[in-house]
């Protein structure tokens, strides 16, 4: 989740593989299969619990 994230972000692919220690296309492989983070976001008309 965490290189899902910091590739929605803007983080590069190098930029992932280092911080990870692994390779960029290893990064490239990983958001290509399991692709954008999905987030739920609150429905209308309900209110912010916070």
């Amino acid at each position: 989740m965490a290189i899902l994230r910091a590739r929605e972000e803007g983080a590069t692919f190098g930029a992932i593989a280092e911080a990870a220690g692994t390779s960029s296309q290893a990064v490239q492989e990983i958001v290509r299969r399991h692709g954008p983070v999905k987030r739920s976001k609150p429905k209308a008309g309900v209110a912010d619990p916070a």
